[in-house]
């Protein structure tokens, strides 16, 4: 039979086409029973929330809200579809394909349940959760060439699930949208959020798990070697590589001058870091398998990449022992550390053949650590809650607190506050659970001012208060509220005054223009010392600026300034006070 005979004789036609998708819809069911089992269970519950059914009473799931039972069930059917990959790729089928992914599902929603664990940190689970999915059926087997081709086809599959969300969804409701449109028939608004919580969380990805490859041995073959020696031409060795080999001389220039000069490492160093290790695990993940084929640029990238990490690490381990000495370990840090550390150990990992370029080891131990980070006693939210209590307590418990000390204390609290941590720090008798407790209340048992201005880890100053204060405000006459005042542009505010008078106002250049009229605009420079002293004022701060003979005293709600390099005022919010008899 000739090809174009076999592809004649291939069925066709609508019936063929609806008969095709049902087929894969079961073969996906058939093989992933507890995944989709376990999709329908959070399509079903989210459709009842937008229904506004409560199936359990109000404090059934206590401490969890509502939607954290969805996001359960989603990460214990990631997890499920991790664990029947992991049995599929050893053994036939029997009681392990069935008691592997349930154990994988019990243990994930179990520790993205806040009943039950409380210190998860949820995106950096969700995230293992889905490196784990291509990683599963190599754990200990396998090749890393096989393991880009299952990853290739993961990626595709998942491709598939967004288009087939894209057109089940929007054409379900082109369809609706069209019958309200064209013929008058009204269509409840909320079902179309019925309609894409149903096709987003269980008919798109099941689809995706239908195109799960079963054979786990399959490497690129010649179709796709000549495919990727292409892209990688386009790619890696004239956009990637060339890239990354800049990026890498900036971060080695500016390690220098760190040593030369004994500065600090700017705040987002760490960042900066981040992604560039990132971009080269990413990197050789997609060129490592098709080095026989690569450019010189790819090829001298692939073999020299652990001699472009040790420096920036370097600097990134040296930025992250100021800043936790200073500030302490928060969930960002912490994550960062961690990335360093793996990173670290990658490096020292191609000291050994077996391990040098393996792509499995390479995509696998930045998961795991990931995984592993993100909850229990050990992850980076349990850390970083027990540092800034520690902090906290420290500070408080040795009066008097005042000035940086003051600042930290706030900042550390406000970061409990943020992760519901409150009842670790809270004084003595003290209920953080109570109806209105919040955490001013906690920051004013402890004898601290939760209005006081403060410097912020990232070299801000902010001022952010809208309680209830007492200014002195004698000699002056007219009241200037709500006053907004952006730099950008140099951007100027118009105000009409009870008098009939048109004033100005604009921020430009840490200077402050305020003119009445067709009057020359007077400017009220603020300076360096000026700003500090917001700090220094605490709650009630004010400004009191004089320019020309002219006197103005500015009351800020919200002040924020950045103090790195010299200050620069970003945004005034609050009331100025003028003397009119000044501008006649």
């Amino acid at each position: 039979m000739t090809t174009q005979a076999a592809i004649s004789s291939v069925p066709s036609g609508w019936r063929s086409a609806l008969l095709e998708t049902l087929a894969a819809t079961r073969a996906a069911v058939l093989r992933f029973p507890l995944s989709a089992l376990l999709l329908l269970l959070a399509a079903l519950y989210a459709n009842l929330l937008a229904a506004d059914v409560r199936v359990f009473p109000n404090d059934a799931l206590a401490p969890a809200r509502s939607d954290d039972l969805i996001v359960a069930l989603i990460a214990a059917a990631l997890a499920a579809l991790s664990g029947k990959l992991f049995v599929e790729s050893r053994f036939q089928s029997g009681w392990r394909a069935v008691l592997v992914p349930f154990a994988c599902g019990l243990a994930a929603f179990a520790v993205m349940w806040p009943g039950i664990t409380g210190v998860t940190t949820e995106w950096a689970f969700m995230m293992a959760l889905i490196g784990v999915v291509p990683l599963a059926p190599f754990v200990g087997r396998g090749t890393s060439a096989a393991f880009w081709m299952f990853a290739a086809h993961l990626v595709f599959a998942a491709l598939l699930a967004l288009l087939a969300l894209g057109l089940f969804g929007g054409g379900i409701s082109a369809i609706l949208a069209s019958l309200t449109h064209l013929f008058g028939i009204d269509i409840p608004g909320d079902l179309y959020e019925h309609v894409w919580l149903s096709i987003g969380l269980f008919v798109a990805p099941l689809f995706g798990m239908g195109q799960t490859p079963r054979d786990f041995s399959v490497e690129p073959g010649r179709h796709e070697s000549d495919f990727m020696q292409r892209g990688m031409r386009a790619l890696g060795d004239f956009a990637a590589v060339p890239l990354l080999i800049v990026y890498a001389v900036i971060l080695h220039l500016y390690a220098l001058k760190i040593v030369l000069t004994r500065s600090v490492p700017d705040g987002q160093i760490g960042w900066l870091v981040l992604t560039y290790g990132f971009c080269i695990f990413a990197v050789l993940i997609l060129t490592r398998p098709f080095l026989d084929t690569a450019r010189a640029p790819s090829r001298f990238f692939v073999r020299f990449w652990p001699l472009l990490l040790p420096i920036p690490l370097a600097l990134l381990a040296y930025a992250l022992v100021l800043r936790v000495g200073a500030f302490g370990i928060t969930v960002d840090r912490f994550l960062l550390g961690l990335f360093g550390a793996v990173s670290a150990l990658l490096v020292l990992a191609q000291l050994w053949p077996r391990l040098r370029g393996d792509t499995r080891v390479i995509a696998g131990l930045p998961v795991l650590a990931l995984l592993l980070g993100s909850f229990g006693p050990q992850g980076a939210l349990s850390r970083s809650v027990a540092d800034q209590s520690a902090r906290f307590l420290a500070i408080v418990n040795n009066p008097p607190v005042e000035g940086e000390d003051h600042d930290r204390a706030l900042s550390a609290l406000l970061f409990l506050s943020g992760e519901r941590s409150l009842q670790s720090v809270a004084p003595e008798g003290f209920d953080v659970t109570a109806p209105g407790r919040s955490y001013r209340d906690v920051a004013v048992a402890w004898g601290l001012d939760p209005d006081r201005a403060r410097k912020q880890p990232d070299d801000t100053v902010v001022v952010n208060s809208s309680e209830p204060m007492a200014l002195v405000v004698a000699g002056f006459d007219t009241v200037l509220l709500n006053a907004q005042l952006y730099p950008a542009g140099g951007e100027t505010s118009r105000i009409d005054l009870p008098d009939g008078a048109r004033l100005s106002l604009s921020l430009q250049e840490n200077v402050i223009g305020l003119g009445i009229d067709d009057e020359p605009v007077t400017r009220f420079p603020v300076s360096d010392e000026q700003v500090a002293e917001m700090v220094e004022q605490g709650r009630g701060a004010t400004l009191t600026l004089t320019a020309d003979g002219r006197t103005i005293m500015l009351a800020p709600t919200y002040f924020h300034a950045e103090l790195k390099p010299g200050s620069q005022i970003r945004n005034i919010s609050g009331t100025i006070f003028i003397r009119r008899a000044e501008w006649r």
